[in-house]
């Protein structure tokens, strides 16, 4: 009885306390093309991006029946980055739909200004009865200032907000931007710590609640050999000292890490001092030359492009062109025969077909209607060069493609308890292969990964010259995922061979399954911009790029880099094999 009544009383209590409307909410995922676009036009900075805003400690006052239900205790506020602009992933301030989504674009219209340094924002005044964390009104007055159409919507919202019941006198009103938040990251630890490498993630294994950052700092990992607990029974572990044991890393998972992460402030992360060295292998160490792949020539250096100087740094990749270790001559496996067979059916009819050509200068025979439109254009004094045959000749497909795969660590990771999304590509490339060589199409197959900028690696799966036969196919089977995906220098060399082809058509097609990301700096906006300038250096070749992907996160970037039109996603990995060749015929369909 008594946990029935509690029940009942703890629904009844958080209910009444809620300031929120959960019939009128809006979600970030929902708004997120359109506001992306507003952000965009109105900063005129094409690399800025929208993220889910971490929960941070609500400072505000709360009302009585808040502080009995324990709500409210962390908010989901608005803040602007240089290079990102985070926003809360839902909205259910007011109880009509039409203005949370007003506040969404108004947010996003406030965040398209420059954000205000944490060192500004402290020493700028606030405005009478704004809280201390907030933004002054002078950047509203700005955005109002510059578009004038805006004065209505902010007008609207603030009269609905103002109007909303319980709201205490110093609550955030929910229409400004808060400064970007400030962890303390102490001296030593920043001179220790070091940038955690990347993980590619994979299609379908994000954490619930992955999309939403948590506020981190850095530190060292204390060096106390004993430990100590002290506490006055009316402030019980209020004072602690670490205590380092032997199992700082755990190997087991942990059902509920990711759940108790989300309920903390600040995430603290140091660096361990026992040794790891079978896990760092896995992402940091090349293999033995007796077991690694095989390399051809001595490596190919690339530039890159630095978005920060504005700047193309000559020769700062070196790629480097590999052969599959351990490849062996095969036939296609016989799970693919059948839709092999149907491919190869499908595309046989895009084969260069014999036709007759009228209106030539010269020919197999006479072509009687262009004769007699020459004999007529001679009687009325027009002289011109008889083209008064036809003749029967091939119609060739004038074009050429080459398939680029992305083969990084996270390919490795399993969509069913039968395979992996490696394997699944590996069918999408023998599919692909048994297609284009119905067509008689020329086209070349390679896949690449990366370690760092030195460490580009350039699998060569079929080359433009070579034949798509059992070599090839041992090849594609041969070629295994690892390490990152420096996408910008394997573009750049992609086109450079693609660029060579002597064909009308040249399409620069990528497979991929995750956003570029290297060791290094290569990570976030650095690898997009350089991506992006690899792609406008190969339209300006003359050549088509687009983008196959299997990422659910891809409508985030795949944008800015390929355009609106230049991508598309595969939802359900399982169906890329058949629908990778599909999506060829429709791109070249002449």
């Amino acid at each position: 009885m008594e946990e029935w009544v509690g029940k009942i009383w703890h629904r009844v209590i958080t209910r009444s306390a809620r300031r929120e409307y959960p019939q009128a909410r809006v979600r970030l995922e929902d708004m997120r093309l359109a506001l992306g676009v507003l952000l965009r036009a109105l900063s005129r900075d094409g690399g800025l991006q929208i993220q889910a805003a971490a929960a941070i400690g609500n400072t505000a006052s709360r009302t009585l029946l808040q502080r009995v239900a324990g709500a409210d205790l962390k908010r989901q506020a608005a803040w602007r980055e240089p290079e990102v602009l985070h926003l809360p992933d839902s909205i259910a301030v007011f109880p009509q739909q039409a203005l949370n989504r007003d506040l969404y674009l108004w947010l996003t219209a406030l965040g398209s200004l420059a954000p205000l340094a944490p060192e500004a924002a402290d020493s700028v005044p606030t405005a009478p009865g704004a809280p201390a964390d907030a933004i002054p009104p002078d950047p509203i007055r700005q955005l109002l200032t510059r578009y004038p159409a805006l004065e209505p919507r902010y007008q609207r919202l603030l009269a609905a907000w103002q109007a909303l019941p319980a709201v205490p006198p110093d609550a955030m009103a929910p229409l400004t931007l808060l400064p970007a938040p400030k962890v303390p990251a102490p001296a030593a630890a920043t001179a220790l710590a070091e940038p955690a490498p990347p993980q590619d993630s994979a299609p379908g294994q994000q954490a619930p609640g992955s999309d939403q950052r948590q506020q981190g700092e850095r530190t060292e990992m204390p060096e106390g050999k004993s430990g100590l607990l002290l506490f006055r029974l009316e402030s019980l572990f209020s004072w602690t000292e670490f205590l380092p044991v032997n199992r700082t890393t755990d190997d087991d998972p942990d059902d509920d890490a990711a759940r108790a992460a989300e309920d903390l402030d600040v995430i603290t992360v140091a660096r361990d001092r026992q040794s790891s060295s079978h896990k760092i292998r896995l992402n940091l160490d090349l293999p033995a030359p007796d077991y690694d792949d095989l390399p051809q020539g001595e490596g190919i250096a690339l530039p890159e492009w630095d978005y920060r100087r504005q700047q193309l740094r000559a020769d700062h990749c070196r790629l480097q062109v590999m052969l599959p270790r351990g490849a062996q001559e095969m036939e296609l496996p016989s799970r693919l025969r059948a839709g092999a067979r149907q491919v190869r059916r499908r595309f046989e009819a895009l084969q260069p077909q014999r036709a007759w050509l009228g209106r030539q200068q010269d020919g197999a025979e006479l072509d009687i209607d262009s004769y007699i439109l020459h004999r007529t254009d001679r009687c009325r004094g027009q002289v011109d060069v008889p083209a008064v045959y036809r003749d029967c000749r091939e119609q060739a497909r004038d074009l050429a493609c080459l398939l680029l795969a992305d083969f990084s660590m996270s390919t490795d990771s399993w969509v069913s308890n039968q395979a992996r999304v490696v394997d699944i590509v590996q069918e999408a490339l023998l599919l692909f292969g048994e297609a284009l060589s119905a067509t008689r199409d020329r086209f070349a197959l390679y896949g690449f990964s990366s370690l760092n900028r030195q460490q580009v690696r350039f699998y060569q799966l079929k080359a433009f010259a070579e034949a798509y036969d059992a070599t090839v196919r041992g090849r594609i089977m041969a070629a295994r995922p690892g390490y990152y995906t420096r996408m910008g220098a394997a573009v750049r060399y992609a086109s450079r061979l693609l660029g060579q082809e002597a064909a009308q058509q040249k399409l620069l097609l990528l497979l991929t399954d995750g956003k570029p990301n290297d060791l290094d700096i290569y990570e976030g906006r650095y690898g997009l911009e350089d991506t992006r300038m690899a792609l406008l250096e190969a339209r300006r070749q003359g050549l088509k790029p687009f983008c196959v992907t299997i990422d659910d996160k891809a409508g985030d970037y795949l944008p800015r880099l390929f355009g609106q039109g230049s991508w598309v996603l595969v939802r359900r990995v399982e169906e890329l094999p058949r629908k990778l060749p599909q999506l060829y015929g429709l791109l070249t369909r002449q």
